[in-house]
C-alpha cells in the first residue's frame, strides 16, 4: 500500500484531489489531505507522522510560491517524492527545475497517480509514467501525455470523506459536481486552448458522464453528506441541450434540490432557461469579462455580443433565476472608460451578484503571450500574485484606478447613484480600507450566490481571508 498526502493552503474541497483520492483508495492505497492554516509547523509534524512516500501539491500560478516554500519544509523532514500538479505544473512545467520538486503531473491526474502508487507498492521504477516529468540523477525525464479518460463513468465518485474527516468545518450543505470534462471554446485568458494542444490526438476533449451516473453521485451525497444545494461546476453546463433535457427531468424527479450552474450567454435560449427553472436551478453564473465588445471579442475571443448578454439576463429575470456575472479589470490595453463600460453593462442588466477579478496573465494562455509581446508585463510566473483580487501586474497609466475600481465593483453596480463618489475614490492610493470594503462585498455575494448558510460562509471565510493578504512569502 502506497501512502499519498495532498497539501494545500486553501480551506476548500478540491474536486480534482477527491477524484484522485477515490481511485487510489479503490485500488488499496492510502490518501490523506492536509490544509495548512496559521501553524505550518504543526501540519509538517502531522505529515511526518503519516510518513507518506509521495506528497502532492495541486496549485495555480501564484499559489505555487507558497507551495514551493512548504515543500522545502517537508523535504527536510521526509525522504518522500514531491509532486506538483494542477494548472501551474501543466502549463509551466519548468517548475520541475525547482529544488523541492521531484515530479510534475500535467493534465488529468487520476491514472498517473494510481500508476505511481502501484509502482511504489511493487518497488519498481516510476520514471516512465505518462503525463509526468521526473527529476532523475540531475536530468529531467519528460514523458508523453496518455490518452484522455474516455468513459468518465468508469471513475469512482469523488472521495467526499477525504477532507471532512480531518477538517469537519469543511462539511457544507453545498457540494460540487461535474458532469462533463473539457471545453470547446478558446477564450484567450483561459488555459483551454493550451489544454487542447497538450492533448492533441489523445482523444476527445469534451466528454460527458451519463446522466444516470451523475444523478447517482448526487443522490449519494444527498443521503450521506446532508446535501442541500448542488453546484454543477462544468465550464458550460448547458452545452448539450439533449443531455441537459435528460438531466433536468431526472434531477427534478430523483433529487429535487436547488442547484447552481455555469452557462454562456450565447448558448442560452428560452427553452434552456425554462428547463433549468423547472429542474430547480436557483442561481447561474456566466462571464461578461469586459463591457467593451472590442476587448471581449477581439482580444479575449469570447465571441459574445452585448445583445446576447442582455437577452440572457432578461430571460433569467423572467424565470426568477438569479445570476452572478464574471468580470475582469486591468486587461492589456484597457482604458478607464472601458472599465466603466464593464460596470455599465452590469448595471443595465441588473446583475444580482457582480463578481470582478483583476486580470492575471497565467502561463500557457494566449492572452499572457499577447500581453508579454506587447510589453504589458514581464513574466507570467515570477510576478503572479496568489490572489487575483489583490493587485495587477499589467502596466497601465490607470493601474491605481483600475485596481481600486475592482475593489468597489460590486458597489458601483448595485448602487449606480454613487458613481460620482466612486470615480473620485478610485484616484486614492490603494489601502487597507479598499481591501476591507471589497472583502465585505465579496462575502455577501459569496453567501447568497452560492446558497450557503451564514455559519458555512463565516467558517470558510475566516480560514481563507489571510490568503488575500499573502504576497510572495509574507503577509502585508
Amino acid at each position: 500500500m502506497a501512502r499519498i498526502a495532498f497539501v494545500q493552503n486553501i480551506a476548500f474541497e478540491y474536486l480534482g484531489v477527491m477524484y484522485i483520492s477515490s481511485i487510489l483508495k479503490k485500488y488499496g492505497h492510502s490518501a490523506e489531505a492536509f490544509v495548512v492554516g496559521g501553524n505550518e509547523d504543526k501540519v509538517v509534524e502531522e505529515i511526518v507522522g503519516l510518513n507518506p512516500q509521495v506528497v502532492g501539491f495541486s496549485c495555480t500560478t501564484g499559489a505555487h510560491i507558497w507551495a514551493l516554500a512548504f515543500a522545502e519544509k517537508i523535504k527536510k523532514r521526509l525522504p518522500c517524492k514531491i509532486i506538483f500538479g494542477g494548472a501551474h505544473a501543466t502549463y509551466f512545467p519548468e517548475i520541475i527545475n525547482e529544488k523541492a520538486v521531484d515530479i510534475i503531473c500535467r493534465g488529468e491526474g487520476e491514472l498517473p497517480l494510481l500508476e505511481i502508487a502501484n509502482k511504489i507498492d511493487k518497488n519498481i521504477d516510476i520514471s516512465d509514467t505518462l503525463n509526468c516529468w521526473f527529476k532523475v540523477d540531475g536530468q529531467i525525464v519528460r514523458n508523453e501525455q496518455r490518452d484522455l479518460i474516455e468513459n468518465l463513468d468508469d471513475l469512482p465518485f469523488p472521495d467526499r470523506e477525504l477532507y471532512i474527516k480531518r477538517y469537519p468545518y469543511l462539511k457544507r450543505s453545498q457540494k460540487a459536481f461535474i458532469g462533463r470534462r473539457g471545453c470547446p471554446f478558446s477564450c484567450t485568458f483561459c488555459f483551454n486552448h493550451a489544454w487542447m494542444n497538450l492533448y492533441k490526438g489523445k482523444g476527445r476533449v469534451v466528454r460527458y458522464r451519463s446522466v444516470d451516473n451523475l444523478i447517482a453521485e448526487i443522490k449519494e451525497a444527498k443521503n450521506r453528506f446532508g446535501l442541500k444545494t448542488a453546484y454543477m461546476q462544468d465550464d458550460t453546463f448547458i452545452l448539450d441541450k439533449k443531455w441537459l433535457e435528460e438531466f433536468s427531468d431526472k434531477y427534478k424527479k430523483e433529487i429535487n434540490l436547488p442547484f447552481i450552474c455555469l452557462i454562456r450567454a450565447d448558448l442560452a435560449d428560452e427553452e434552456i432557461i425554462r428547463m433549468l427553472f423547472k429542474a430547480g436551478c436557483k442561481n447561474v453564473f456566466f462571464g461578461i469579462e469586459s463591457g467593451s465588445e472590442k476587448i471581449r471579442n477581439s482580444i479575449l475571443k469570447k465571441n459574445i455580443s452585448d445583445d446576447q448578454i442582455r437577452n440572457t439576463a432578461a430571460l433569467l429575470h423572467k424565470y426568477g433565476i438569479r445570476f452572478r456575472t464574471y468580470n475582469m479589470l486591468g486587461l492589456p490595453g484597457e482604458t478607464l472608460n472601458d472599465a466603466f463600460k464593464t460596470v455599465g453593462i452590469n448595471i443595465e442588466i441588473k446583475t444580482d451578484f457582480p463578481w470582478c477579478a483583476i486580470f492575471h496573465p497565467f502561463p500557457g494562455t494566449e492572452l499572457a503571450r499577447y500581453a508579454q509581446e506587447k510589453g504589458f508585463f514581464d513574466s507570467a510566473s515570477d510576478t503572479a500574485n496568489p490572489s487575483f483580487f489583490k493587485d495587477s501586474v499589467i502596466k497601465s497609466e490607470h493601474k491605481r484606478e483600475l485596481v481600486n475600481l475592482q475593489k468597489l465593483f460590486l458597489y458601483a453596480v448595485k448602487f449606480p447613484n454613487v458613481s460620482g463618489i466612486i470615480r473620485r475614490l478610485i484616484r486614492c492610493r490603494p489601502n487597507f480600507v479598499f481591501d476591507l470594503v471589497f472583502l465585505l462585498g465579496y462575502a455577501w455575494s459569496y453567501l447568497f450566490s452560492e446558497n450557503l448558510t451564514l455559519k458555512e460562509m463565516f467558517s470558510l471565510g475566516i480560514r481563507n481571508v489571510r490568503r488575500f493578504f499573502w504576497v510572495g512569502s509574507k503577509f502585508v
